[in-house]
């Protein structure tokens, strides 16, 4: 296939996480582009007059080359990119086209696509292969249909699906290791050995990044904090710690549930970045009460600091019984282990033999491992769980590096002169059809 050799043609790889779409060109050290997953949805007889919008509401500066392109986008049903879902809108819905890692909105799923592919890097999609990343748990059915999708609508040059605990251990530089990965909707521990998926292996748990930011909005309501997201904030002023906030409040008629709930999550996310944090050690109240607390400021100006607690939602990870009233999650947390358990398990499905390889070549990704003292906690667990063995964690401390370890591998891998031969070509799609993809994409 030396159509695809050289620097001639340039593959696209694209990695649609359940939090963030990644898309950028093959050999490069970073994607082009990120932004949310999340879209919002315009039900045809409520697309919102241009009028109602202020320039505020356009984003300030920006609010020009915004408003230049409102007039294209409030004859869309859909709404993506970070900028766009932010700007509040009557009626819309914001959605996800996954669950659990898995694509469950199609039209959506191509509506990412073509944002990714025309608006973010112009490109043309039947000049160049692409790479798409998939959960380690996706299905034939799945698999079948994105290969169907890249040749049929946007007939791409050749095509491949990869798993992204694969294309992790790939990033690392270690055929064989076992993923941790930990991100907004799933916990997964996957054993990888020689670039190869060993499924009988692989453990899941829903308890990540979305799991962790519903207990904080648990812990806000025990504590009487009541959250008011950005785009309900006019102005505010400034109050001391703990007392009442004092702002002004917009009036923003027919706001969705959803909406409401994805810019409260925002805060959440905030705060997780800068207040939470994993205690290094078992956990243990009486030191935790000993240690500094952090102070948080709130969208509406409310601020207050945090002690024990925030330490309390990312215990969660690693003991499930600490979440607040699992019987409303939806989750049964009592059949949910910890991460250290999850590796443990892990370890024991696979072959003796492995395990000490395995056990040296821990590679953790993922936005929920970055919690400061997540991997000197993995490694005080685990150790007393193989005595005599040597537990070593690979973490890149660069936050791009670990959230976008998918892409990065997929970018190295499809760059390799020695993966040319290993695309689905057009020809091949033609001759044997989308099932093509069980047998080159193992």
């Amino acid at each position: 296939m030396s159509t695809f050799g050289g620097d001639e043609v340039a593959a696209i790889v694209l990695d649609v996480g359940s939090c963030w779409t990644r898309a950028g060109y093959a050999g490069e050290d970073s994607p082009k582009t990120v932004f949310p997953t999340h879209y919002g949805y315009m039900p045809e007889n409520r697309v919102m007059n241009k009028s109602k919008l202020g320039a505020s509401d356009l984003g300030g500066g920006e609010g020009s080359q915004q408003e230049e392109n409102w007039s294209q986008k409030t004859a869309e049903q859909y709404v993506i990119g970070d900028s766009e879902i932010s700007v509040w809108r009557e009626y819309m819905e914001i959605k996800n086209p996954l669950k659990d890692g898995l694509i469950q909105d199609w039209d959506a799923l191509e509506h990412i696509w073509d944002y990714a592919l025309s608006n973010r890097l112009r490109v043309n999609p039947a000049e160049h292969p692409l790479l798409v990343t998939e959960a380690a748990w996706s299905t034939r059915e799945i698999r079948e249909t994105l290969t169907e999708l890249a040749f049929e609508k946007y007939d791409c040059l050749a095509f491949y699906i990869v798993k992204n605990p694969v294309l992790t251990a790939f990033a690392s530089g270690r055929p064989t290791a076992i993923v941790l990965d930990s991100g907004a909707a799933n916990t997964s521990v996957v054993p990888v050995f020689d670039g190869y998926v060993l499924k009988k292996g692989m453990q899941r748990s829903p308890i990540a990044g979305d799991f962790l930011s519903e207990q904080i909005l648990r812990q806000f309501e025990q504590q009487k904090i009541t959250l008011n997201p950005q785009y309900l904030v006019a102005n505010k002023s400034f109050t001391d710690p703990d007392a009442p906030a004092i702002f002004a409040k917009r009036d923003r008629p027919n706001t969705t549930a959803s909406f409401h709930k994805f810019q409260a999550m925002k805060v959440v996310h905030e705060y997780k970045e800068t207040v939470c944090q994993v205690f290094e050690s078992t956990y243990n109240e009486a030191i935790i009460a000993s240690r500094p607390m952090k102070s948080f400021e709130f969208p509406d100006g409310f601020n207050t600091s945090f002690g024990p607690e925030r330490y309390r939602v990312p215990e969660i990870l690693f003991r499930p019984e600490f979440a607040i009233q699992p019987q409303e999650t939806g989750i049964d947390v009592g059949s949910v282990v910890g991460i250290p358990n999850m590796i443990y398990n892990c370890l024991f499905t696979c072959d003796v033999d492995m395990r000490a390889n395995f056990l040296s070549n821990l590679v953790c990704t993922g936005g929920s491992t970055l919690f400061p003292n997540f991997t000197d906690r993995v490694f005080q667990e685990l150790n007393p769980m193989f005595p005599g063995h040597r537990v070593k964690i690979h973490a890149p401390v660069n936050s791009v590096e670990r959230k976008c370890s998918a892409w990065l591998g997929g970018s190295i891998l499809a760059s390799l002169g020695t993966f040319h031969q290993l695309w689905i070509s057009r020809k091949e799609y033609d001759d044997h059809g989308k099932g093509i993809v069980e047998k080159k994409c193992e």
